[in-house]
């Protein structure tokens, strides 16, 4: 497609361009990473506070799962209201994710490509489109996804029958990510920490802040 090679071609002028400035293409990605990070701002900051309304809405929605056990299908209904009422999207949270997929994929065909000459970090990692088998990236991949998984659970109201479940997701995920960015390229691996990292740091700045005239760093769902 026409549109996508247009989009791998932008994207591999971007990343040249940033390694060019800094003189090192580990830095290009990072810059690559924080400027699609900047980009998609707005949706992170509307995911953030739809996270910290659901976390105020937590006892209350633990009050309709006391209240409607047993009717599964009356709960849903209760909780989707009770969503509408507050102004509360639960998928808001899955867009800046789905948004950065075609930068990820796009981005795994320009590293696979890129002929890579000397950067001076050849110690570490010789050719970004190659798989990082120092274990370096691929701890921080496992770390970087186990506190955005964390974050989000913290955050997350979920049902009593949910939560066994989302806690057996807290430690299998970073597995799985880490076992991923063993064999994918380096170059994706820098990517997705960092921008883990941005997510995770922007997510507890917005925390703090109040919302809708409340208490700044509304108190987290707790996870039993």
């Amino acid at each position: 497609m026409a549109i996508w090679h247009a989009f791998i071609q932008l994207l591999t002028v971007i990343f040249v361009a940033f390694s060019s400035w800094t003189g090192n293409y580990v830095l290009g990605i990072v810059l690559l990473t924080l400027l699609v990070r900047l980009v998609l701002l707005p949706l992170g900051i509307t995911q953030a506070r739809s996270m910290q309304r659901m976390a105020r809405l937590a006892p209350k929605q633990k009050e309709l799962q006391q209240r409607h056990k047993g009717d599964r299908q009356k709960l849903n209904e209760e909780i989707a209201k009770m969503y509408k009422e507050e102004g509360v999207n639960p998928a808001s949270g899955c867009l800046p994710l789905i948004l950065q997929l075609p930068v990820m994929y796009a981005l795994f065909d320009v590293l696979r490509r890129y002929k890579y000459p000397h950067h001076g970090w050849e110690w570490i990692w010789s050719n970004l489109g190659n798989p990082d088998h120092t274990f370096v990236l691929p701890v921080l991949v496992a770390v970087s996804t186990f506190l955005m998984q964390r974050q989000t659970m913290q955050m997350t109201p979920t049902q009593p029958e949910m939560q066994s479940s989302q806690k057996m997701m807290l430690y299998m995920m970073p597995l799985v990510f880490g076992y991923v960015a063993y064999r994918f390229p380096a170059g994706l691996s820098i990517y997705y920490v960092i921008s883990n990292v941005f997510q995770w740091g922007q997510t507890v700045v917005l925390l703090k802040r109040p919302i809708d005239g409340g208490a700044a760093g509304s108190a987290p769902a707790t996870q039993k």
